[in-house]
């Protein structure tokens, strides 16, 4: 297509700013494409997506456990145990960690550490610290109830019961017990194939171009690393020049070989908005302009049932649509749910905010979470320009200000919404934000 056709047909004016909701309500519907079930080895599919149902293949323990050092015994010969007749009992041997099938016999008992399984015929143990010995014999001075320091069998995990839901991101913890209990393999979703298109001529991966006045492309590295975060690949990220044609291909093989394009820039409504010149050209379904602030001239187009996120090139409104369109598109097509990723905080506001603009929007404050005298937290809010980006970034979390309220005020209790996606693993959040009460985080 030539610079002039594309360039005619460019998409210049939002004409309606829409509920967010509404319009995953209107695309999500429409998405054609999700990533292959495939089966993996349990501790390989950490962070994965699980396709189906699993359930427990044993019971855990699977036999009855010791829960102290001691010795395994039968209570039936500890019955008449006293301090004035202590009952001699002969060691036959001792319990390896995870043995079995040994069995004992009257008058006799087994060496066993916390964890080791009972000997068949044992239903009680007896603590190392409660006996004294002759060296083959131990001293009982007490009777001991059957099942005493004694952990069930399936008293943790029963057989045939339902461990982990479909739709459920696997954790390291999860996966350590399926393994456990036998379930070495199971279904997960692939991971969603993203491209990832940077526009403007102005960018640059390259810091020595960067310190000779380019711009360093970090809004592709923030938004890749939140779509892996999100149970993505990326298979391309790319700068795209502000040329029509590198435009028209890039969107075009970004298609072919992703489930999901995310685009950043270009999404203006300015004279040189190609971008959505050419979503508007060759999608079935193109939505721009929403109520979120940060974040009215994102939008989301549909190319051959293959969703495009369009992400406006400022920092708060790239996050924010990220958060508002981007996130709930990966949970749908990943048939996952996005609150499993997210984590919800009470607060009381620190300081006011008045909020002068696009009032029957959706607005966005990000803040930062202290601890306080007392317990619970408090929330100072990082009010800044759209391009700010240290306010993100030193912020845990961001509050939903609902359309038509202007201020909010100090003291105000607010719901702290973190998504996992952009937080989990930044070493000062865990440290400030869950330990520390006295130091700024």
């Amino acid at each position: 297509m030539s610079d002039t056709s594309l360039r005619g047909r460019r998409y210049k004016k939002i004409s309606e700013f829409r509920e967010v909701e509404e319009v995953l309500a209107e695309v999500i519907p429409r998405i054609r494409v999700k990533p292959a079930v495939v089966t993996k080895r349990t501790r390989s599919a950490v962070g994965c997506i699980l396709a189906s149902n699993v359930y427990a293949r044993r019971d855990l323990p699977p036999l009855p456990m010791s829960h102290v050092d001691g010795f395994a015994a039968r209570s039936i010969d500890l019955r008449n145990a006293s301090e004035d007749a202590p009952v001699g009992l002969l060691v036959e041997g001792s319990v390896g960690p995870g043995e079995s099938g040994m069995k004992i016999g009257p008058g006799r008992v087994f060496r066993i550490h916390t964890g080791g399984y009972l000997p068949e015929g044992a239903d009680t143990v007896i603590p190392q610290e409660d006996v004294f010995t002759d060296g083959s014999r131990i001293y009982v001075t007490r009777p001991y109830t059957p099942s005493e320091n004694v952990v069930p069998a399936g008293s943790d995990v029963r057989r045939g019961q339902l461990m982990a839901g479909k739709g459920e991101a696997l954790s390291p913890a999860k996966a350590s017990l399926l393994e456990t209990l036998g379930v070495y393999e199971v279904s997960v979703r692939e991971g969603l194939r993203v491209s990832i298109l940077s526009f403007g001529d102005e960018l640059t991966d390259n810091p020595a171009e960067a310190e000779r006045g380019k711009i360093l492309n970090t809004h592709a590295v923030l938004v890749s690393e939140m779509a892996r975060a999100l149970c993505c690949d990326i298979v391309r990220a790319q700068i795209v020049p502000d040329r029509p044609e590198a435009v028209v291909a890039a969107i075009e093989e970004g298609i072919e070989t992703s489930h999901l394009v995310l685009t950043i820039g270009g999404s203006s409504v300015g004279d040189i908005d190609l971008v959505g010149a050419e979503l508007d050209r060759r999608s079935e379904l193109f939505i721009q302009g929403l109520k979120l602030q940060p974040g009215r001239v994102g939008g989301i187009a549909l190319i051959d049932g293959k969703p495009v996120v369009v992400l406006p090139g400022l920092i708060h409104s790239t996050v924010n649509v990220f958060n508002y369109l981007a996130a709930p598109v990966i949970a749908h097509m990943l048939e996952t749910s996005l609150e499993q990723f997210i984590i919800t905080v009470s607060a009381r506001m620190a300081e006011p905010v008045e909020l002068r603009r696009w009032l029957d929007f959706k607005r966005i404050v990000w803040v930062t979470l202290k601890r306080i005298d007392g317990g619970g937290y408090e929330a100072n809010p990082n009010v800044a320009d759209a391009s700010n980006v240290s306010s993100i970034a030193h912020s845990h979390g961001f509050i939903e200000v609902p359309p038509n309220k202007p201020l909010i005020t100090r003291g105000d209790n607010v719901a702290v919404r973190i998504p996992l996606w952009i937080t989990r693993g930044i070493v000062g959040w865990s440290r400030s934000f869950i330990y520390s009460s006295k130091q700024d985080p």
